[in-house]
């Protein structure tokens, strides 16, 4: 069975406290994908958009990684990304099943701009060196590809008590 077409996989709402962060408080995010002989591989992501119902996350990526992630969305179809934000290390996972591809569009640069942003801030609270920050800041590359998944589960990875849980679908 196709992991697309699988029931337990429909989609779920991301929480709101959740949708918050990742609209506010995220300042990096990685994905991972695996090709068809199961081989993992991580992405760098230069910006992120929830759906304003809430269902479904478009992750962008840079040009880098965009053919390798297109090649993984049609072996499988199954995308996991992880937010966190530097400095508290508040973290959540979301795990999906892609939807559609598509080259960014103007105002998803804007996207990855924001994102890029709070990176830079994020780490002026870790260091006091203006230029590191910035310097650092500018590895961010600009998105490329508009990557749509649907949200099938989300996780607490906060490190501490919890890290790890699912908190949607709740467990059984």
């Amino acid at each position: 069975m196709q992991y697309a077409d699988s029931v337990e996989n429909a989609a779920v709402a991301i929480p709101d406290k959740v949708i918050r962060f990742l609209e506010h408080d995220a300042n990096i995010a990685v994905a991972g994908t695996r090709d068809r002989d199961l081989v993992p591989a991580g992405h760098r992501v230069a910006g992120w958009l929830v759906s304003p119902e809430g269902h479904t996350l478009t992750v962008l990526f840079p040009e880098v990684s965009a053919a390798r992630v297109i090649d993984a969305m049609r072996d499988n179809g199954q995308l996991a990304a992880t937010f966190e934000q530097i400095g508290t290390h508040e973290t959540y996972q979301l795990k999906g099943r892609y939807l559609a591809h598509r080259p960014v569009r103007p105002e998803e640069m804007a996207v990855g701009k924001r994102a890029r942003d709070r990176f830079v801030n994020g780490l002026r609270s870790l260091y006091a060196n203006e230029q590191l920050a910035n310097m650092l800041g500018a590895s961010v590359p600009p998105p490329a590809l508009a990557v749509d998944m649907a949200v099938v589960e989300v996780f607490l990875q906060t490190p501490g008590p919890g890290a790890g849980s699912r908190i949607v679908p709740p467990p059984a």
